[in-house]
């Protein structure tokens, strides 16, 4: 097995992540790090256990075929722009730009180059929302006419965090482009985001530079209506506990991260609370419908991250795929109409609009 040596650029929190899953791969060789400030780079990759690179060092040598980028929101696109110049294959966090402006861009450096390029959206290869979609692709709802996601939290970023000092609608292409993907990928492909609405409260949470919450509607192309209702704030904040198991006390104290996907012959559900996924049926009665719950999967604790955020999985996948020689599994053309559905979500809150899709520029 020929094995390539890859590079993470960003070794923060969540670089140590992309490193780990790097480790895991019996496609990988060596495995470089970078930060720009060489002192921190230095240290970091010591305690991760990897090999400190300069992004030059890394950009020249073409034994590193592989880059995975986990720096700052701000720096996704220069540092993606860069890798696929020089010749590698790129999975890159969301979101794949700051404006619509600069994903479009990165989408025509993209295809400029031929590159690889594959944006971050794990609950792709998360087992709760593939079970979703197996059902969905096996008919067993029939056609899907309405998706509903709930997702109330506590405030975890706290002061003076990079997240927290963010600016514009940062939340929705930082954290809910997740769940908005996840809706496009319920839908059915010939049903495509159309017109969207969102709308946002007060802010609350006053160290944060940015909205703390979000009601977003979006109406599909063949009639199916998406809503995503998220509140930074509502649940009790948590404080870790070593006698109490952290889903098992955030499940009954306001936390909720719920999808309902409803179709014409039944309804599916997800409850990453209850670690629970379970499947419902219509069936005609001779006085209306009755609906059954026909169907339940939980899962252990142990299986938390790979059920609903699965991205050492994902990398270690993508890592594979380029190993091989194989094109990305989620195109970055189809990652960036989600990122354009948080571009208008984003627009409507700021212009008290609807939003039409078709009037917002494509690459």
């Amino acid at each position: 097995m020929e094995k390539i040596d890859v590079a993470v650029l960003g070794i923060g929190a969540m670089g140590k992540t992309h490193a780990e899953a790097a480790k895991a791969s019996p496609y990988v060789g060596k495995i470089y790090g970078y930060e720009p400030d060489p002192e921190r780079c230095r240290s970091r990759a010591k305690e991760i256990g990897i090999l400190p690179a300069t992004l030059d060092a890394i950009l020249n040598d073409p034994k590193i075929r592989f880059v995975s980028i986990a720096a700052s929101n701000d720096a996704h696109v220069t540092l993606a722009e860069a890798a696929l110049k020089a010749g590698k294959a790129v999975l890159c966090e969301k979101p794949m730009g700051s404006t619509l402006e600069e994903a479009i861009h990165l989408i025509r450096v993209k295809q400029q180059t031929k590159g690889f390029l594959q944006i971050g959206f794990e609950l792709h290869y998360s087992k709760m929302y593939r079970q979703i979609k197996d059902w969905i692709d096996q008919g067993l709802i029939g056609d899907v006419v309405n998706v509903q996601c709930r997702y109330f939290c506590c405030e975890f970023h706290r002061k003076n965090n990079w997240r927290s000092n963010s600016t514009g609608s940062f939340l929705i292409g930082e954290k809910l482009s997740h769940y908005l993907d996840l809706q496009r990928w319920f839908f059915s492909r010939d049903q495509k985001p159309e017109t969207v609405y969102s709308l946002s409260a007060p802010k609350v949470i006053s160290y944060f530079n940015h909205r703390d919450n979000h009601q977003i509607s979006t109406r599909y192309s063949k009639g199916g209506v998406a809503s995503l209702n998220f509140v930074m704030y509502s649940a009790e904040s948590y404080h870790a506990d070593p006698l109490v198991e952290l889903l098992a006390k955030q499940s009954d104290d306001g936390h909720y991260l719920q999808y309902l996907v409803c179709g014409t012959k039944g309804v599916l559900e997800t409850d990453v609370f209850k670690r629970r996924m379970r499947r419902f049926a219509f069936s005609d009665v001779e006085d209306g419908i009755d609906n059954k719950i026909v169907e339940t999967i939980t899962f252990p604790k142990e299986e938390d991250q790979i059920h609903f955020h699965n991205t050492h999985g994902q990398n270690v996948r993508v890592i594979e795929l380029v190993a091989k020689g194989l094109p990305p599994e989620v195109p970055a053309e189809d990652a960036f109409e989600t990122m354009r559905l948080c571009f208008a979500a984003e627009k409507s809150e700021d212009t008290g609009k609807i939003i039409r899709m078709d009037e917002l520029p494509t690459a």
